[in-house]
């Protein structure tokens, strides 16, 4: 699971738990008066400390939004040919290495991720098979190459991390 979909379901959690929380206490209220009667002197009284509480509920809230937008915008993937410039998005690469990994492997499950850096800068990550010898990880970096030149006219270096997992 991405680092983003663990912040975005925290943040869902947090979310709903204070709607929840909230509609309780506002569920409550007519059934307490003591604390209505407090809610009540404390609005009159301390009318300061709500517009601090209040600016620092709006900051966190701004702060929220802008995470959530960096954590859930699309990367795309920059490519120059002849004047031209071409956006691919960063999930199509990765569609694009996972059924080239299970084509390779056909008994494996593939893990394929791939990482954007910039504009121009590509990081795959991919599941490390069983022990081969050197020659096969440069035979798969220079296949994967050639498939990315072919498919979307990449011709830059990029690196293929191999990622080990433990079943």
């Amino acid at each position: 699971m991405k680092v983003g979909n663990i912040l975005f379901s925290a943040l869902h959690f947090f979310i709903v738990f204070f709607i929840l929380t909230v509609g309780l206490f506002f569920f409550v209220l007519p059934y307490v008066p003591h604390l209505r009667i407090f809610l009540i002197n404390s609005l009159l009284e301390s009318l300061a400390f709500y517009q601090i509480l209040g600016a620092t509920l709006i900051g966190g809230s701004f702060l929220l939004l802008l995470a959530l937008y960096f954590i859930n915008r699309r990367r795309f993937f920059q490519i120059e040919m002849e004047g031209l410039k071409i956006e691919v998005e960063e999930s199509l690469i990765s569609e694009m290495v996972s059924n080239y990994w299970k084509g390779r492997f056909p008994n494996q499950e593939p893990y394929a991720d791939v990482v954007i850096h910039g504009k121009q800068s590509l990081e795959v990550f991919v599941t490390l098979p069983e022990e081969k010898e050197e020659g096969f990880f440069e035979e798969i970096q220079k296949e994967l190459g050639t498939l990315l030149a072919r498919q979307f006219g990449y011709q830059k270096p990029f690196t293929v991390n191999l990622v080990e997992t433990f079943q």
